[in-house]
């Protein structure tokens, strides 16, 4: 009798259990592609000049007065205006960092479309006692220049405001 109450048990649990809905990932994507890409009112900069290159940064999310929400999935948007034909977007490396207060390095991926020059990248940001924080975007771009292959360092700041 205890043997077919813990299998009945068992099977009402399983039973009870949801599966997660795989439509959910791909509504976060949606919800973010209705916000168009744009110049933060408290970015430092959203053009920045190189020697190999203008480098525009924009973002796409929930924003309130100039900054993002933090804890919201939100999208950046990196284009290179080549100083020269010859001068084309090879890899960028990218990480996030609290200026306002240090809470680790957040890695952020870019994946370039069919347009060589221009990558996006999707990331969030960690909610923290401060009720805004400054955020450092740190940026490091290969460019091919011919046969060679430079790089260019540079960061912008930008803030978030807690949900």
């Amino acid at each position: 009798m205890i043997k077919v109450t813990i299998i009945l048990i068992c099977i009402f649990n399983v039973l009870a259990c949801n599966p997660v809905e795989p439509h959910s990932a791909q509504h976060s994507v949606q919800q973010i592609q209705k916000y168009p890409f744009s110049c933060l009112s408290s970015q430092s900069r959203c053009l920045v000049e190189t020697e190999l290159g203008q480098v525009s940064i924009e973002f796409s999310g929930l924003t309130e007065q100039g900054k993002l929400k933090t804890e919201l999935p939100f999208q950046i948007q990196l284009q290179f205006e080549p100083g020269d034909k010859n001068h084309q977007l090879m890899t960028i490396e990218s990480y996030l960092e609290g200026t306002t207060m240090f809470m680790g390095k957040v890695p952020v991926f870019f994946e370039q479309g069919s347009t060589k020059n221009k990558a996006k990248a999707e990331t969030l940001l960690a909610s923290c006692s401060e009720a805004v924080m400054t955020w450092r975007l740190w940026l490091t771009i290969d460019v091919s220049v011919g046969d060679k292959v430079k790089q260019q360092r540079f960061f912008i700041d930008f803030d978030s405001k807690r949900l």
